[in-house]
């Protein structure tokens, strides 16, 4: 298994599971496709621009 070169991005991930979304709804809602939204909360892309739409959209607060 490769390991997260951004495991800050991971607490995406558990947020996304707990409001009971796919990841697709998730892109669909903010814009961007689900592969790179698939990379970005598995550590593996930094994404900031879609961090910050997804604290909007899942009410994360740093």
């Amino acid at each position: 298994m490769k390991e997260s070169k951004y495991p800050e991005n991971l607490q995406f991930k558990l947020e996304i599971v707990k409001s009971r979304r796919t990841i697709k709804e998730v892109a669909e809602k903010i814009g961007v496709s689900r592969e790179i939204l698939t990379r970005m909360v598995n550590g593996h892309y930094k994404g900031v621009e879609i961090s910050k739409k997804l604290k909007i959209k899942l009410n994360i607060v740093d």
